[in-house]
């Protein structure tokens, strides 16, 4: 061996090292997150109540577990504060988890708030409810295989039956109006509560049991036969109208005009009654295609289109620049039907009776939007499944994850209520449509979807997103670069303008636990103690100016900035094809000529030529330390230790000049020497 060559594995080695060091410093673990009072949202108190100020409840729970210590306080006090509030749940673990114990790779499981949607897909109340007494005197008829707990000063009443568990629980989730719209009197505790006696015993409230699968097939009977009148009167029908905003995409068009014709047939007889199917039109809304195109959509919807088989098809040809909001709009101006179902041209659904299942579930008077599971073309790759509303904004948790087995208790399956759903498939009523005010015309582009929902979510209405269904998505089919340094500027507008619309969500989501993970743009859903040892880095007076001598601009480099507001940058870079453990990174701001943000389309065209690295007037430089980042493990398992690939970094104030800065990477191998660099497509706006 060259004695070069020696010297670079010997250095490799000590980087390894080095490497595996540091991982084992960043990595957290749940009992050292309890030990520092992470399972509470407060520090663990005595609670009592004060003279005249009894709180009345009933807690009951299976029998395979036993309440975390405290609970019983910190439930009493919760009911004292929200009087509104009638049956609470809480979360929970399972017993010997936190001293590590092998209890497989179940993580704590941290909950939603009240999830109607959740509950009728498995039983996500887990293994302890508490009831109000005056709820419990209510629903005790229904609880005829529980036992009263004599040994036990805090949980009344227990049972070892399964199915009388889950049916008790909606009974009570029912009677006390859960199942409303705007409901409040359900509460979640987001701390552990209970202690699961096994994953085994867990497992068990992750079934769509028989109980479940009954009570969906009767929601949507009871839709078939509350608008089949007697004698089956002509328009007693409900119409679906898809709103399918279009153009220049005849081929991909054509497949998403089959799927949703075969998205309402070969649906099966149940109990010997016919089962009927609503009406259906389509109304494609073609914002500019060219003349041939044009043509060959115009000749494919004669040869579609079948009225008397219930198979209307309408074409709007409404020349314009693209506005997603606007041509969703017009296609609902003009649509029939009591349903509206927004689709994109390029969605492909999955089988059989998907629109009457949407419709069923969209027809609940507390239910909002209804969205399916999108999948990539031609697999099982998650695309979206509902979405996740973090500090950085709107994320798709999964996206890109392979939808085989489980994902964190049953993220993947069942439905789940969430903030939004994409408008790539949305389905609502039109009444609420109409009441929610459309698609907001502010954003033609961007999160006009997720405002839709939000609008929807602030009325009192649940959007669920139904992953127990599916449909292709062929995503950024003509989408381009969405690195693209003008299409990030737009996006970021937009969200701006999202939150402006809608203060009180920005950062929030009832639907996805304070405890989980909020750093970034991590897909995974996993809890926030596992990157306990991550840190944001402060700069501190440690920046400099860059000298680009030496350096070679090259991709493989990734320069991935997931969140940058204020003085602060998230984000994570690996250095394709090669041992992430050798290289040492900068995060590079190179500050651009003037200091305003760019408007209008000429504008953003000027913008995009001085992002030239020629252009800039001074480039500033920040070693980076290294962010445990166990999403860039599982997902690029091709990579060699990119673990701590993430960044996390705040620029304290007055350290560079105040000024626009495009964010990059620079990286330098310490056992080789190479030198690299690539610049992201985000900005930061620093002011003075």
């Amino acid at each position: 061996m060259k004695i070069k060559e020696l010297a670079k594995r010997i250095l490799t080695e000590r980087e390894e090292r080095r490497y595996e060091a540091l991982l084992r410093s960043r990595k957290g673990s749940y009992g050292a997150w309890l030990a520092a009072g992470g399972a509470w949202m407060e520090a663990p108190a005595e609670m009592t109540e004060g003279p005249g100020n009894e709180t009345a409840f009933v807690i009951t729970c299976m029998d395979r577990g036993t309440l975390a210590p405290g609970a019983e306080g910190r439930i009493r006090r919760y009911f004292r504060e929200h009087p509104e509030v009638l049956l609470l749940y809480g979360d929970e673990d399972i017993k010997g988890q936190a001293e590590g114990g092998d209890v497989g790779e179940a993580f704590p499981w941290l909950k939603p708030d009240w999830s109607p949607d959740l509950l009728d897909s498995f039983c996500y109340f887990g293994g302890m409810a508490a009831l109000r007494e005056e709820l419990f005197r209510r629903a005790s008829a229904w609880m005829p295989s529980f036992t009263e707990d004599t040994g036990s000063t805090t949980v009344r009443y227990r049972t070892e039956d399964m199915a009388a568990w889950e049916k008790w629980l909606h009974i009570c989730a029912e009677l006390a109006g859960g199942y409303q719209k705007g409901s409040r009197s359900i509460g979640h505790i987001p701390e552990i509560l209970f202690h699961q006696e096994s994953r085994e015993a867990q497992r068990r409230f992750l079934q769509f049991t028989d109980f479940l699968r009954q009570s969906e097939e009767r929601l949507r009977q009871d839709f078939r036969d509350g608008w089949i009148v007697s004698g089956n009167q002509p328009g007693s029908k409900p119409v679906i109208s898809v709103v399918i905003p279009s153009k220049d995409h005849p081929e991909v068009l054509e497949k998403c005009l089959r799927g949703c014709l075969s998205g309402r047939e070969g649906v099966p007889v149940l109990e010997g009654r016919k089962q009927e199917e609503p009406a259906l039109e389509i109304i494609v809304v073609d914002n500019g295609s060219s003349d041939e195109n044009k043509r060959l959509v115009e000749g494919m919807i004669r040869q579609l289109a079948e009225p008397e088989k219930g198979r209307n098809i309408r074409y709007f040809y409404v020349p314009m620049e693209f506005h997603f909001s606007k041509m969703c709009n017009l296609g609902a101006a003009v649509s029939e039907g009591n349903f509206l179902l927004f689709l994109n041209d390029d969605v492909e659904l999955g089988g059989a009776n998907i629109l009457t299942e949407m419709a069923a579930l969209a027809d609940r008077a507390y239910t909002g939007a209804v969205g399916l599971k999108l999948y990539y073309p031609d697999s099982h790759r998650i695309q979206h499944a509902g979405i996740t509303n973090l500090p950085m904004g709107p994320v798709h948790k999964l996206q890109f994850m392979e939808d085989h087995g489980e994902y964190y208790y049953g993220a993947n399956r069942g439905n789940h209520n969430v903030l939004a759903v994409t408008a790539a498939c949305l389905m609502v009523e039109k009444e609420k449509y109409l009441e929610a005010g459309g698609f907001s015309e502010e954003l033609p582009v961007a999160f006009n979807d997720v405002d839709f929902c939000f609008c929807l979510y602030e009325l009192g209405y649940r959007n669920v997103c139904m992953n127990s269904r599916y449909a292709w998505h062929h995503e950024s089919l003509s989408r381009g670069d969405d690195e693209a340094p003008e299409k990030v500027e737009r996006l970021l507008r937009e969200r701006d303008k999202l939150y402006e619309r809608h203060p009180g969500l920005a950062g929030a989501d009832p639907y996805y636990s304070v405890h989980l993970n909020r750093k970034g743009l991590d897909t995974g859903i996993r809890p926030a103690y596992l990157t306990a040892g991550n840190e944001t880095q402060q700069s501190g007076g440690r920046t400099f100016r860059f000298d680009m001598k030496g350096y070679r601009s090259d991709t493989c480099l990734m320069a991935r900035v997931e969140d940058c507001r204020g003085r602060s940058v998230v984000g994570y870079s690996v250095v394709l094809g090669d041992n992430n453990a050798c290289w040492e990174k900068l995060l590079l701001l190179g500050k651009m000529p003037g200091t305003e943000t760019l408007q209008g389309r000429e504008s953003r065209k000027n913008d995009m030529k001085m992002t030239e690295v020629s252009k800039m007037e001074m480039i500033y430089a920040l070693r980076i330390k290294a962010q445990y980042r166990p999403d860039l493990e599982e997902n690029m398992p091709d990579q060699v230790n990119v673990a701590l690939c993430g960044f996390d970094i705040e620029i304290e104030a007055g350290e560079i000049p105040a000024g626009k800065y495009r964010l990059g990477i620079a990286a330098r191998n310490r056992a080789g020497g190479l030198k690299l660099m690539n610049w992201s497509g985000r900005f930061l706006q620093l002011e003075g």
